[in-house]
């Protein structure tokens, strides 16, 4: 690499950690061989606090994520966090493009909340999404063979209207939610069905979404 990189003990860039210069080898100290769990570029450095480094046209690299059981905020890779979540909010067996529609409306919302979340819980702390159905639902390790594929396949496509990225609402049917407006919102069993009729994944986001840009 052409940046200082340094690794450290902990997931989520925690804990004790060493110094690799731009281009140079080493082995890892006692305190942390055989024990790295994560490592960052240095002149990229993940945001802290309350800050994302995502924009409009650029994923953030975390979100923060409220684990209401717990009562905690977890800062989480974004894209561990999409992966985490699809298989929670569709069916890992419905197929492929279902799946793929799935999977960019998942980061999409998740995407949009880490850009405008003013969240904080009742202690203070500030958050992006919940765990649970106020958001979508996030269960760590959760994800399958079939969701991270459709998440792989999509993640360089961003899904975008007037520019901005989109809050992808959706919900299991066009009349189980309270809040549903056409244009702006997806069924998931509609997107089950319209890939088993044969539509690929962006032609049923824009059979869903009204005014959407897939670029």
């Amino acid at each position: 690499s052409t940046k200082t990189v340094r690794v450290h003990f902990n997931s989520n860039y925690g804990g004790t950690y060493q110094d690799f210069k731009a281009g140079a080898k080493g082995n890892l100290n006692a305190g942390l061989k055989n024990q790295n769990a994560s490592h960052q570029f240095l002149g990229s450095t993940p945001p802290t606090g309350c800050k994302t480094d995502g924009t409009h046209s650029k994923p953030p690299t975390t979100i923060l994520v409220y684990r209401v059981s717990l009562n905690r905020v977890e800062r989480v890779p974004f894209e561990s966090y999409v992966k985490d979540v699809l298989p929670n909010e569709w069916v890992p067996s419905w197929p492929r493009e279902s799946l793929r529609a799935g999977a960019m409306a998942v980061k999409s919302y998740g995407w949009h909340w880490a850009l405008h979340s003013t969240r904080k819980t009742s202690s203070g702390q500030c958050f992006d999404v919940y765990d649970n159905t106020s958001s979508q639902v996030y269960r760590p390790g959760s994800a399958t063979a079939s969701t991270n594929a459709a998440v792989d396949a999509t993640w360089g496509t961003r899904m975008t209207r007037d520019g901005k990225i989109l809050q992808a609402h959706y919900c299991a049917t066009t009349t189980a939610c309270g809040g549903w407006v056409t244009g702006d919102w997806m069924s998931q069993y509609g997107s089950r069905d319209k890939a088993n009729a044969g539509s690929s994944h962006s032609s049923i986001l824009k059979s869903y979404y009204s005014g959407i840009v897939l670029s």
